[in-house]
């Protein structure tokens, strides 16, 4: 994929992240109070979901036609020779900025852990899962992706009574059953891959302070433990260091949105249900629109021509690069845009003048040839070691329409059979993916 399909992708995955992020940090609090902290919590899966299918594969669509007019592409530039040369190269630029953006950011993530986790000191085993740290501002947490570790503060058997100590530890083992950790992983690096982003950083907060609550919400929902054991528990946890990665119990939301969400009830089964169906929706949907939306239509004919292989030699343009080559039959005028190289015909005069504006995966050129009816031409080339062609055939359908019957190829490779049917001195062009466009304009050559 080119540095400007990337590009592209990259706009698009970036107003998904702005509409979805956006529009759930603005409902996330009447969204609480209706659904509950734990099915406002669970539409947090819209935003990653939209994302991927923003990555969705380019796939193939060939359309087989018997006749069909083609005009210029919508999408193909108005003057495709025209386009400045420096536009690959400046896509290429600010896609090697954000990658490098990114790269920095989640090395800063990655020391600031590491670091953290350092400051933890030697950490004493307990239990098979609960671990007693050497500070006692920094737990009750759970931390490790590959192994979770429910990591206590120093002080934690005199500070919490024994009813207090089962809240705490319902509180992180419901993280490691969901599954938190990973998905706080997931925001960072969403963080990490929007790092221009002004919403990146607020919306990882609020996620994070949604996921405290519907864990709170979790753990009272079993009706194991009353809730001021709980909201007791919840006073007494010290708001030290915030953990990079991780999931610590005196994190996210204010301590007082966290005491009086534990009055209100839990999402019903019914709506966490209707959440997942919804999200099950959404994802469906999605996925058919982005299959759709990547797809690149080849139309070929229904009978496809065969076009005789040229083994001509090629002409070179001064004003194309050395990748360009123009290749026309023996006994033909060659004409080339701004070279002036001329071939003597071997008849009297050509039928039509071609003007040709290619497009190969960021390289222009604007060849021009006088070509015979029904004589097969030829323009080839050369990208990163590869081989291209693209080969036409004219016909005559009507006083003032012609046909173009082509192919073009790459590698070897037969990636599009364009059949172009339009009048004189008109625009048609074919495009094939991000990377290939081509437009023609035939005009008739006076003798």
């Amino acid at each position: 994929m080119s540095a400007t399909a990337w590009l592209a992708r990259l706009g698009v995955a970036t107003l998904v992240f702005t509409a979805l992020a956006g529009a759930l940090m603005l409902a996330r609090r009447p969204l609480r109070a209706r659904l509950g902290a734990e099915a406002a919590y669970a539409l947090w899966l819209l935003v990653p979901l939209g994302l991927a299918l923003c990555c969705w594969p380019v796939h193939r669509q060939t359309v087989r036609m018997e006749m069909a007019a083609v005009a210029a592409h919508p999408d193909l530039p108005a003057a495709l020779g025209q386009a400045p040369a420096a536009a690959p190269q400046l896509a290429m630029l600010l896609v090697c900025a954000w990658l490098a953006g990114a790269g920095a950011s989640a090395f800063l993530f990655c020391s600031k852990q590491r670091a953290f986790m350092r400051t933890l000191g030697a950490l004493r085993r307990v239990d098979e899962d609960c671990w007693i740290g050497a500070r006692t501002d920094a737990g009750p947490m759970l931390v490790g992706l590959l192994r979770p570790r429910i990591v206590l503060p120093a002080d934690y058997a005199t500070r919490y009574s024994a009813q207090e100590q089962a809240a705490v530890l319902a509180h992180e083992r419901v993280h490691r059953r969901r599954g938190d950790l990973w998905w706080n992983a997931l925001c960072a690096f969403l963080q990490c891959v929007f790092w221009f982003h002004p919403l990146a950083s607020g919306a990882r907060l609020a996620f994070l302070a949604d996921q405290e609550l519907a864990c709170d919400s979790a753990v009272l929902r079993g009706r194991a433990h009353a809730p001021h054991i709980y909201a007791e528990a919840l006073l007494k946890t010290r708001a030290g260091t915030a953990v990079p990665l991780g999931c610590a119990m005196q994190a996210g939301s204010p301590l007082r949105e966290r005491i009086l969400n534990l009055g209100r009830r839990g999402s019903p089964r019914r709506v966490r249900v209707l959440v997942a169906l919804l999200l099950a929706a959404f994802a469906a949907a999605g996925a058919h629109l982005a299959w759709a939306a990547s797809a690149e239509v080849v139309m070929v004919p229904a009978a496809a021509p065969a076009i005789e292989q040229d083994t001509s030699p090629t002409l070179k343009g001064s004003t194309m690069t050395d990748r360009f080559k123009t290749a026309l039959p023996l006994g033909l005028a060659a004409l080339v845009a701004g070279s002036g190289v001329q071939a003597q015909p071997s008849t009297p005069s050509a039928a039509y003048g071609v003007r040709m504006e290619i497009g190969i995966h960021g390289d222009q050129a604007v060849p021009r040839v006088l070509v015979k009816e029904k004589e097969p031409f030829a323009v080839a080339g050369e990208h990163a070691g590869k081989p291209w062609r693209v080969e036409f055939t004219i016909d005559r359908t009507s006083e003032r329409m012609v046909r173009l019957t082509g192919r073009i190829l790459e590698d070897g490779k037969t990636i599009a059979a364009p059949l172009l049917v339009g009048p004189l001195g008109e625009r048609m062009g074919v495009k094939v993916g991000d990377d290939v466009q081509l437009a023609l304009v035939v005009q008739e050559n006076a003798n």
